[in-house]
């Protein structure tokens, strides 16, 4: 049989049977039993530089596999706001008291893990809190062979990289081939937490579609890397052309003003539908425009990371009327360094204004992790800064794409990269981002955005930490399965 005819029906028989899972009734206490015991809430709590959003895949996988309890996750802020102890008894107290129980599972990545170290041994109370614990790809809380808790061990596993020395409990999982966040967002990692919390293995690791029309998503607009709400903006959230990336209409969808806490949601999209997500603030000149992968079922972790007017990330970044400004953010480590594991990240700009320059041509498509030094395994890179940079190695604000990395930005978890993509107010073309993970070039990842000009927009592209070939409802449309 065709691989490709396989694949395609393998995944066509997944998501018929989420189908089933997604319009299932709400779980009752008996359906949250496994083996006699009730299973309880899952907290994630991030590591350094992070927030929820980490988990935002993970948490649509249980949901998938029909996950009879709450999946939540801690946007820890800066203890000067407030002790970490208490931010984590705070979150652990809301979500038992939302659903009742009086226990939690915690997975905690990496610095997450070292505070989580101090919390369980901190006292009684707090560690019979957490039944169950997985310490995630840590340096400094892995190192110890008996799990934290006071005064007895929690139970507890852990999940690491196969080149990280650390461990954690009496059981520890490597994955192979594994960047440092990509442990916590993998779904070879899925799997594992899973088994471990359920005592079963999972029916699926992939993210299954619910009825588009179904679909609910909520989140934070939030200041990175503090995790501070952006109090008092605005977001608008437009309906897109998928494959330009331009607004359809003249009026948002929905207008929702942020409050003190930073929420926004939920909200009523259409899983087969794209969207632009506008923030708007009052303590800077420039509009904030955000854009995902299609919302194919519940997503409540959606994290819109705001940079603060004071940042010197605002500083570095180019700013001007002909070219775009974008960061590219995958919480799965982008590799440039690991030939033939290497992502690819394709950048392609077309603008009628620009196409026809004869000094200044609209460049070709140019995959940006072709440069070795940009993205290395070694750096965890999350984020990429792409701009027409004027602190590239001897690159200037040129209109030149040499793709040569931009140092400032290659720490916490960023890297950056020289490359010009030809901007006009308003926009008149598109740039579209093609992601191919490494491993499968076949399982693609494409988001189209207009060309703004970074004078009066900033711009953030989130791909999606799961790849799979089937991302919608079956029967939605049903010629689309049977064509």
């Amino acid at each position: 049989m065709n691989l490709r005819l396989f694949r395609f029906i393998a995944a066509f028989v997944v998501v018929l049977a989420g189908a089933f899972v997604a319009g299932s009734a709400v779980p009752t206490t008996a359906d949250a039993c496994h083996h006699g015991k009730r299973l309880l809430p899952i907290v994630y709590v991030h590591g350094g530089s992070g927030s929820a959003a980490q988990y935002e895949g993970q948490a649509m996988r249980f949901a998938s596999n029909g996950y009879p309890n709450v999946v939540r996750a801690l946007d820890r802020v800066d203890e000067s706001i407030q002790p970490y102890n208490e931010q984590m008894d705070d979150f652990f107290d809301a979500v038992m008291a939302e659903t009742g129980d009086d226990q939690i599972y915690v997975v905690s990545h990496s610095y997450g893990s070292l505070l989580m170290k101090e919390y369980l041994n901190s006292s009684p109370e707090r560690s019979a809190k957490v039944a169950k614990y997985i310490s995630v790809d840590s340096a400094s809380a892995g190192e110890n062979p008996e799990c934290p808790g006071n005064p007895e061990p929690v139970d507890c596993i852990g999940i690491y990289r196969e080149e990280n020395p650390n461990y954690m409990g009496p059981n520890t999982y490597r994955v192979a081939l594994h960047g440092h966040t990509q442990c916590v967002t993998s779904e070879e990692s899925f799997a594992i937490q899973y088994e471990y919390f359920t005592g079963k293995k999972p029916w699926t690791t992939r993210v299954i579609a619910e009825p588009p029309g179904q679909v609910e998503i909520s989140g934070r607009a939030v200041y990175f890397p503090a995790n501070t709400p952006v109090e008092g903006s605005t977001l608008q959230i437009w309906e897109i052309n998928a494959d330009t990336g331009h607004r359809k209409g003249s009026h948002p969808k929905k207008v929702i003003e942020i409050g003190a806490d930073g929420d926004f949601g939920p909200v009523r999209v259409n899983g087969n539908k794209h969207y632009e997500f506008t923030l708007l603030r009052t303590d800077v000149d420039f509009e904030t425009n955000y854009y995902f992968q299609p919302f194919i079922r519940d997503d409540h972790l959606i994290r819109l990371l705001a940079t603060p007017a004071d940042s010197p990330l605002l500083r570095i970044t180019a700013k001007g009327p002909d070219h775009t400004a974008v960061v590219v953010l995958r919480y799965f480590e982008w590799w440039s360094d690991q030939d033939p594991m290497n992502d690819t990240l394709w950048v392609t700009t077309s603008s009628p204004a620009w196409d026809d320059d004869p000094d200044n041509p609209t460049p070709p498509t140019l995959n940006v992790l072709s440069n070795p030094l940009v993205a290395t395994r070694s750096s965890f890179t999350l984020g990429i800064h792409a701009h027409d940079s004027l602190f590239a190695l001897d690159s200037p604000m040129d209109k030149v794409s040499t793709l040569k990395p931009i140092t400032y930005f290659q720490t916490s978890f960023q890297t950056g990269v020289d490359i010009w993509m030809p901007a006009t107010e308003p926009p008149d073309g598109t740039i579209t981002f093609t992601a191919e993970p490494r491993g499968d070039t076949t399982l693609a990842q494409t988001i189209s955005i207009p060309n703004w000009a970074s004078e009066s927009h900033r711009v953030l592209v989130q791909f999606n930490t799961y790849f799979q070939e089937t991302n919608q409802w079956p029967w939605w449309p049903w010629w689309h399965w049977w064509r």
